[in-house]
Protein backbone atom coordinates (compact mmCIF):
# COMPACT_ATOMS: atom_id res chain seq x y z
CA UNK A 1 0.00 0.00 0.00
CA UNK A 2 1.47 3.53 -1.13
CA UNK A 3 1.92 5.93 1.39
CA UNK A 4 0.66 9.55 0.51
CA UNK A 5 3.06 11.65 -0.82
CA UNK A 6 2.11 14.51 1.99
CA UNK A 7 3.34 12.14 5.01
CA UNK A 8 6.27 12.46 6.88
CA UNK A 9 7.47 9.45 8.94
CA UNK A 10 10.46 10.25 11.51
CA UNK A 11 12.32 7.19 12.83
CA UNK A 12 10.76 8.31 16.11
CA UNK A 13 7.63 7.65 14.83
CA UNK A 14 6.44 10.81 14.44
CA UNK A 15 3.89 11.15 11.03
CA UNK A 16 3.04 14.51 9.78
CA UNK A 17 0.36 14.65 6.90
CA UNK A 18 1.33 18.00 5.22
CA UNK A 19 -2.24 17.78 3.28
CA UNK A 20 -4.11 17.99 6.19
CA UNK A 21 -2.10 18.99 9.19
CA UNK A 22 -2.63 16.34 11.03
CA UNK A 23 0.34 14.48 13.09
CA UNK A 24 0.80 11.61 15.33
CA UNK A 25 2.96 9.60 17.37
CA UNK A 26 3.24 6.25 16.89
CA UNK A 27 4.71 3.94 19.52
CA UNK A 28 7.50 1.09 18.32
CA UNK A 29 5.04 -1.45 16.78
CA UNK A 30 3.03 1.41 15.26
CA UNK A 31 6.14 2.46 13.55
CA UNK A 32 7.08 -0.97 12.33
CA UNK A 33 3.85 -1.54 11.57
CA UNK A 34 3.27 1.58 8.72
CA UNK A 35 6.92 0.50 7.82
CA UNK A 36 5.77 -3.09 6.76
CA UNK A 37 2.39 -1.48 5.09
CA UNK A 38 4.46 1.23 3.23
CA UNK A 39 6.83 -2.18 1.79
CA UNK A 40 3.54 -2.96 0.42
CA UNK A 41 3.90 -6.47 2.35
CA UNK A 42 0.69 -8.81 2.55
CA UNK A 43 -1.13 -9.21 6.16
CA UNK A 44 -0.16 -12.94 6.16
CA UNK A 45 3.34 -11.72 6.05
CA UNK A 46 2.98 -9.12 8.32
CA UNK A 47 1.78 -11.48 10.58
CA UNK A 48 4.03 -13.96 10.73
CA UNK A 49 6.93 -11.51 10.87
CA UNK A 50 4.88 -9.83 14.27
CA UNK A 51 4.40 -13.63 15.78
CA UNK A 52 8.16 -14.45 15.32
CA UNK A 53 9.22 -10.84 17.38
CA UNK A 54 5.96 -10.74 19.99
CA UNK A 55 4.37 -12.53 22.50
CA UNK A 56 0.83 -12.46 21.02
CA UNK A 57 -1.81 -14.21 19.57
CA UNK A 58 -3.12 -14.68 15.78
CA UNK A 59 -6.39 -13.14 16.67
CA UNK A 60 -5.02 -10.36 18.31
CA UNK A 61 -2.61 -9.57 15.51
CA UNK A 62 -5.63 -9.73 13.37
CA UNK A 63 -7.92 -7.32 14.86
CA UNK A 64 -5.24 -4.78 16.10
CA UNK A 65 -3.76 -5.00 12.58
CA UNK A 66 -7.32 -4.19 10.85
CA UNK A 67 -7.91 -1.56 13.22
CA UNK A 68 -4.29 0.00 12.77
CA UNK A 69 -5.24 -0.49 8.77
CA UNK A 70 -8.73 1.62 9.52
CA UNK A 71 -7.15 4.80 11.06
CA UNK A 72 -4.62 5.17 8.38
CA UNK A 73 -7.39 5.30 5.70
CA UNK A 74 -9.60 7.30 7.84
CA UNK A 75 -6.17 10.01 8.28
CA UNK A 76 -5.33 9.67 4.70
CA UNK A 77 -2.20 8.11 5.28
CA UNK A 78 -2.34 5.46 3.10
CA UNK A 79 -4.12 6.29 -0.62
CA UNK A 80 -6.02 3.35 -1.99
CA UNK A 81 -8.61 3.49 -4.49
CA UNK A 82 -11.23 1.52 -3.33
CA UNK A 83 -11.95 2.35 0.35
CA UNK A 84 -13.38 -1.20 1.42
CA UNK A 85 -10.18 -2.60 0.32
CA UNK A 86 -8.31 -4.19 3.72
CA UNK A 87 -4.91 -5.31 1.26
Amino acid sequence: MKITEEIKISDNGFVFNSNTGDSFNLNPLGLELIKKIAEDKDFEIIRDEILERYDVDDLTIEKDYYEFYALLKHHQIIATGNPLDFK
